[in-house]
């Protein structure tokens, strides 16, 4: 199982949208995920226990460096987005 973590500023609403949507191309792509959001300010803490951070071009510099690869997303509702450019770490 992969984990996900999904990172915006605040941690609320976008992160919250990206999270269920990457959630639902996954059950509907038969990929066993598991997927977290959270703030910007509570990531590094956390990101080491994940295998893919997924974030905004506009965060996507404050989250490299761990380790770990991040993703940038642009339309957090598009889930042809999501495959694109999620799902192809996840497999």
């Amino acid at each position: 199982m992969k984990k996900v973590l999904v990172v915006c500023s605040n941690g609320l609403g976008s992160s919250l949208m990206l999270k269920s949507n990457i959630q639902k191309v996954c059950r509907e792509k038969g990929i066993d995920a598991t997927v977290e959001h959270c703030d910007l300010g509570s990531a590094p803490s956390m990101i080491q226990d994940f295998d893919l951070v997924v974030t905004s071009e506009g965060l996507a510099g404050e989250l490299q460096g761990f380790g770990v690869p991040v993703v940038t997303v642009v339309n957090f509702i598009s889930p042809t987005e999501v495959e694109e450019k999620v799902l192809k770490h996840l497999q």
